[in-house]
């Protein structure tokens, strides 16, 4: 059964400082939080399979996300404008990131990004001037390679990538493993 967050649903509520989706919810729904300028955390549960474009747009108080392993695709502007935002981990089922999902995020300094990601639209980064680390969970032959970043991703490109290993690597390079759930370089 599907159970949605409607599009639109909680847009512009500006006083909503913290919201906990149920289990049952499989979908937030476009413009769902559009505009909650006091949002700070949100915890999206591991049923939901699809987020909205723009479901997050100018939730400018939000600080972290995790997009659990059951969604498998960023829609555009979805968390445009979110200026707090400093951390994002998206779910190792994602496979692409549309255009403008992290516009405007100029204090994101860190993201976790799935080996599966094949494609990350123009402009995602774009004015994500704080943007350094990347934690890929792929080889860096997989990420020179298996990834089609387009046009406007410039803090991406030049951000340094680490590749995610177990065990501690035994050649040099740029190695992450997680230490009590915290991505930590090698």
């Amino acid at each position: 059964s599907c159970v949605m967050i409607a599009g639109g649903v909680f847009k512009n509520c500006k006083y909503l400082v913290s919201v906990a989706i149920p289990e049952s919810v499989t979908s937030i729904g476009r413009y769902a939080f559009y505009g909650c300028s006091s949002l700070k955390d949100i915890a999206i549960p591991d049923s939901v399979t699809s987020i909205g474009h723009s479901a997050f747009y100018n939730c400018s108080s939000l600080t972290s996300i995790t997009i659990p392993d059951s969604v498998t695709s960023i829609g555009h502007e979805t968390f445009r404008n979110c200026s707090k935002l400093t951390s994002v981990s998206i779910g190792n089922r994602v496979t692409s990131i549309d255009y403008y999902a992290f516009y405007n995020c100029s204090s994101l300094t860190s993201i976790i990004i799935p080996e599966g990601i094949t494609s990350i639209e123009s402009s995602v980064f774009y004015n994500c001037s704080s943007l350094t680390l990347i934690y890929y969970f792929g080889t860096q032959f997989e990420w020179e390679n298996n990834i089609s970043i387009q046009d406007g991703n410039d803090y991406l490109k030049n951000a340094f990538v680490f590749y995610y290993s177990e065990s501690e690597p035994t050649e040099s390079g740029n190695y992450w493993h997680y230490v009590d759930g915290v991505p930590t370089i090698w």
